[in-house]
């Protein structure tokens, strides 16, 4: 329901398995429940588990190194949300990242939302990557959590009065959730993650705003993802198309007046009936006023009533 379809978006499946549609948010959650599957078949921590996430590279598992990708595993920069471990928590985080992402897929267009999740995916993990080689910052990060934290706020942002249950507003969610992360990630001293936190959720707001939504958050700069509808040739287009309606506005009244001059030459001067002419004549002067006529029309109306007076 909250698909816009004047931004020329679809929200198309990218494939169907039978008649089960296979969106962005589907794809990803897919690849959740994989991981999990995965776990159960390798043991926890397995060699899956150790090559997705994004991890330090001083950092060990049960004393075997797991790289990073400052040693070169530049595929971490990605995987890092795919690995999830099992219990029920991580099936709520996934209920609720379908309930929210099939909505944004709906307002933003498959295209788009598969591009956000990207970059709420790398552009954290690049930038947290970068601060560690500067300042020795140690974490791991894996799951689809964090990714789900930026989805709830670009939802929040757009729309921040929509009800959850019971009753409570989309922004107060997201700030609460929001709250509670940055506070445990402070309390337990891990930059790593409170890094990854405020990168995701400014990337959120930016980027809902860059895709022309939340338009109520005028506080955040209106940046651009790349061409969007309504660029230098849409303006183009939409120019010439007004110029050719304008110009056969101008021509169909162009040729209307001709008509009506015709009309009025063909009129006989000693007709002494209620021409149509005449009539609107009237119609004017009811409505408008005598004040309304130019000095030809007050001329035909006198020649009128000056023809009716000689009748009779």
């Amino acid at each position: 329901m909250f698909y816009e379809r004047r931004y020329g978006h679809t929200d198309d499946p990218w494939f169907r398995i039978g008649t089960f549609g296979v969106s962005t948010t589907v794809f990803v959650l897919a690849l959740g429940v994989i991981s999990m599957i995965m776990w159960a078949v390798e043991g926890a921590y397995g060699p899956l588990f150790r090559h997705l996430i994004l991890v330090s590279d001083d950092l060990t598992l049960r004393g075997d190194p797991l790289g990073s990708v400052l040693e070169g595993e530049l595929w971490r920069l990605l995987t890092w949300p795919i690995p999830n471990e099992p219990d029920f928590w991580t099936i709520v985080l996934f209920a609720i990242f379908y309930m929210l992402g099939s909505q944004l897929e709906r307002l933003l267009g498959r295209w788009r939302f598969a591009f956000f999740l990207l970059v709420l995916t790398i552009v954290p993990a690049a930038c947290v990557t970068v601060l560690e080689a500067l300042f020795g910052f140690e974490g791991v990060a894996a799951g689809l959590r964090m990714v789900e934290v930026g989805v709830l706020v670009a939802f929040a942002a757009n729309y921040a009065q929509a009800r959850f249950w019971p009753g409570i507003p989309g922004w107060v969610i997201a700030v609460v959730v929001v709250g509670l992360d940055a506070i445990q990630a402070i309390g337990s001293r891990d930059e790593y993650s409170l890094i990854l936190l405020t990168c995701t959720v400014a990337l959120a707001l930016f980027g809902i705003r860059a895709f022309g939504h939340a338009a109520d958050l005028t506080w955040i700069p209106k940046l651009s993802f790349g061409p969007r509808v309504g660029g230098p040739q849409a303006k183009g287009s939409f120019r010439r198309s007004t110029t050719r309606q304008t110009n056969q506005t101008r021509g169909s009244r162009l040729g209307r007046s001709q008509q009506s001059r015709e009309h009025l030459r063909a009129v006989p001067v000693d007709e002494t009936k209620v021409t149509p002419e005449i009539d609107e004549l009237l119609d004017q002067v009811a409505s408008k006023g005598l004040g309304s006529l130019s000095a030809r029309q007050r001329k035909r109306l006198e020649a009128h009533s000056k023809r009716l007076r000689r009748q009779h």
